[in-house]
């Protein structure tokens, strides 16, 4: 807290040293602004609002099949209102307007201004053509050629647009120097937004309507794409006889299990006809016969007839497993095998007929025994027929996965493409739809009226604006002069600057500053404080010898001496006030007494101490004149004879103050300081160089045993001296 308050206190206090400039750049930049703001011609300004809806159906789907011609989404569309085409078009329609006594207020709605641009503004002119028409009848209104284009710049009105977010609506501004003009800029944008929009709406619908009948009926096209699917899913299902794998693998399963029980019980069959086959065999082998009737399985047509029931019987099972028993084809299957089987029988009986024995029971058993081979080989052509179509199942069983993963795939194409298909249908009938109506997606929501009241320039905005910025650049002006100047600023930034204590702050003396005693009381009293600092420095060590210099001529080194070593007399003090500045004395004309003799007479030996000394005009207090005028000042300070004489005036006085010249220009005062207890550096704040005084005071730092007690700001300006009288003054002498 405390370093801010130290911050705005220098900034305070550079603002009342640089008051003059800072007040003189305030006031030229209000006036500036209040001259640019009274002079400058008032703008009127007029709004009206069109409201885009979102777009829906083909116009916001056409990016879907890369199709978008233009873009009719309200952000977007603002952001067109800003390009030279739309304002030159905007420009055209209001001077048109103007010079045919248009009323463009009464055109609102979409019907009335297509009516305005396809029968009042250019009745001949194609679609294509109306804008260009429009601006050649504007150029020849303003008589300018229609082919030298007009420039933004050249314009009367400035027109531009606002969307507002998340409703669609576009603010449209129209800004003139006249009322009237405004607002035709303003319905004159909302007027060739709509009909833009509209125009732009049926040039996307044309262009959609030709891409997606491209889309449909190219050769590759997505209608040709459906078609040569469905071919190759009739061809699928013809030919792999699958439609569903649920059903087709319940109706396989089902076929396997009732072949494999078909199977077993025949295998049971077999089994019984072999074992019956061999007990008749045995039997017939116990009967008395003297011939041997050959088997029924050596006759070669049997074997063929074998042969001819086994493919029927697996031909057979094969169409069960397809079809229901009354098929027209299972039934045909069916009596073949029971014609083969017939046939079978016929031989089997044909060969015992042939082979007729006289033993009736051999003879019996030989026909039995004939009929039980017949069976047996119809059974195992029965067997072999069922194995090649239980194979056959389970092979087709193992390939149901397949099969329904080549189904899936087709139709999902098929689904994809028949989506595609009814969805460029239905896009196609919206973009002729669309084309046929004409209608946008725009509409006027509210027409501009005339505005009452100027928008530029704002007066009271202005002004604000102007006392601001020039407070800024008065602050900065003031800153930027205290970084330039560099002389010593306040007392207190003189103290920072140099880090030596203030001992002393000097008002400015307006009158009575030559004169031998002051009779300013603010002077008076900064002197009283001055001394009392000194006193307090006395202290820590006494101070015999008393050094007041400065860093340069001018800074008011001779008055502060004098009028100190008069604060001190009054004080009760003996106090001797010696002109040490050899070259440039002027303590003797403040007392009004001779030059000479004085202190170069009395080193040189030509005077003595007494004829040397005189009383002031105040009590207690002595002069030292300086002297005539030598060369070789430096070494006359410099010499023995000066700590003598130095010590002797000590012995007959309390104090003793040497009027000192400028370190800056000459050795005299180190030499003066190197004789003395302390010096006191007089600078004035907004005359002495920085470095200067910067340089004064290291000098006086590097000397042994010579005490700097600190600055004396003199000549400080009445704003910045802060010191306050109690009671009020009166004029007093010193």
């Amino acid at each position: 807290m405390q370093r801010e308050q130290s911050v705005w206190a220098q900034l305070g206090d550079v603002l009342r040293r640089r008051r003059r400039f800072a007040l003189a750049c305030f006031a030229l930049v209000l006036a500036g602004t209040a001259l640019v703001t009274f002079t400058t011609t008032p703008v009127y300004r007029a709004k009206a609002v069109v409201q885009i809806e979102q777009p829906s159906g083909f116009i916001l789907r056409t990016d879907l099949f890369g199709a978008g011609l233009g873009s009719t989404l309200p952000q977007e569309q603002a952001e067109l209102l800003d390009t030279y085409p739309f304002k030159i078009l905007v420009d055209s329609l209001v001077v048109i307007s103007q010079y045919k006594g248009i009323h463009l207020s009464h055109y609102q709605y979409s019907e009335r201004i297509r009516q305005l641009f396809e029968r009042e503004l250019c009745p001949d002119a194609t679609a294509a053509d109306l804008q260009a028409c429009v601006q050649a009848n504007a150029a020849r209104l303003e008589g300018r050629p229609a082919d030298r284009p007009k420039r933004e710049r050249d314009m009367e009105q400035e027109v531009w647009a606002r969307w507002v977010e998340d409703t669609g609506l576009i603010e449209l501004y129209g800004e003139a120097e006249s009322p009237r003009r405004a607002q035709d800029a303003a319905n004159a944008a909302a007027i060739c937004v709509v009909w833009q929009n509209e125009q732009i709406r049926k040039e996307e619908a044309r262009y959609t309507a030709r891409f997606i009948r491209r889309q449909l009926e190219a050769p590759d096209g997505v209608k040709a794409q459906l078609a040569k699917i469905d071919e190759q899913l009739a061809s699928f299902k013809r030919e792999k006889a699958f439609l569903d794998a649920q059903e087709e693998t319940r109706a396989l399963v089902t076929q396997i299990v009732e072949l494999s029980t078909r199977q077993w019980q025949g295998i049971l069959r077999l089994t019984d006809l072999r074992q019956r086959l061999a007990a008749t065999r045995q039997r017939l082998g116990q009967e008395p016969s003297t011939l041997v009737s050959p088997t029924i399985y050596e006759n070669p047509t049997v074997q063929e007839i074998k042969k001819q029931l086994v493919t029927a019987e697996a031909e057979l099972l094969s169409l069960q497993a397809q079809f229901m028993d009354e098929h027209p084809r299972v039934q045909a299957a069916l009596a073949r095998v029971e014609a083969l089987r017939e046939r079978l029988r016929s031989e089997a009986s044909r060969i015992e007929s042939v082979q007729r024995v006289p033993n009736p029971v051999h003879q019996e058993l030989y026909k039995n025994a004939a009929l039980l081979s017949a069976d047996i080989v119809g059974q195992e052509a029965q067997q072999s027929a069922m194995d090649t179509v239980l194979q056959g199942l389970r092979q087709r069983l193992l390939a149901v996965p397949e099969l329904e993963r080549q189904l899936t795939q087709l139709l999902r194409q098929r689904q994809v493409l028949e989506k595609q298909y009814l969805l460029l249908m239905e896009r196609l009938q919206e973009a002729e739809l669309s084309e046929a109506v004409l209608l946008g997606n725009a509409r006027i929501v509210e027409m501009a009226v005339l505005p009452g009241q100027r928008v530029k320039p704002r007066r009271i905005l202005n002004l604000l604006m102007g006392t601001v910025l020039g407070t800024i650049l008065a602050i900065g002006f003031a800153l930027l002069l205290e970084q330039v100047d560099r002389r010593l600023p306040s007392p207190s930034l003189t103290a920072q600057w140099l880090e030596t204590p203030l001992v002393g702050s000097i008002p400015m003396v307006r009158d009575g500053a030559q004169a031998p005693a002051l009779t300013d009381a603010t002077a008076v009293e900064a002197f009283r404080h001055l001394r009392i600092a000194v006193r307090l420095a006395e202290m820590e060590q006494p101070i015999r010898v008393l050094v007041i210099a400065s860093p340069g001529a001018g800074e008011g080194k001779t008055f502060v001496a004098r009028h100190l070593a008069v604060s001190m007399a009054q004080s009760g003090r003996r106090v001797l006030l010696a002109d040490a500045d050899l070259r440039a004395p002027m303590q003797h004309r403040l007392e009004g007494v001779p030059l000479s003799p004085g202190l170069v007479q009395l080193l040189s030996g030509e005077s003595t101490l007494e004829e040397c000394l005189r009383p002031a005009r105040v009590e207690g207090l002595w002069l030292l004149p300086a002297g005539a005028e030598v060369s070789y000042s430096t070494e006359l300070l410099e010499s023995a004879r000066m700590s003598e004489l130095l010590s002797q005036l000590q012995e007959r006085y309390d104090l003793l103050v040497l009027d000192a010249p400028p370190l800056e220009s000459t050795a005299d005062a180190t030499v003066l300081a190197l004789h003395s207890d302390s010096v006191l550096m007089v600078v004035q704040p907004g005359a002495t160089p920085r470095e200067a005084a910067l340089r004064a005071v290291e000098t006086l730092r590097a000397l042994p045993h010579t005490r700097l007690l600190g600055v004396v700001a003199n000549r400080v300006p009445r704003s910045m001296y802060n010191h306050i009288s109690y009671p009020p003054p009166r004029r007093q002498s010193l």
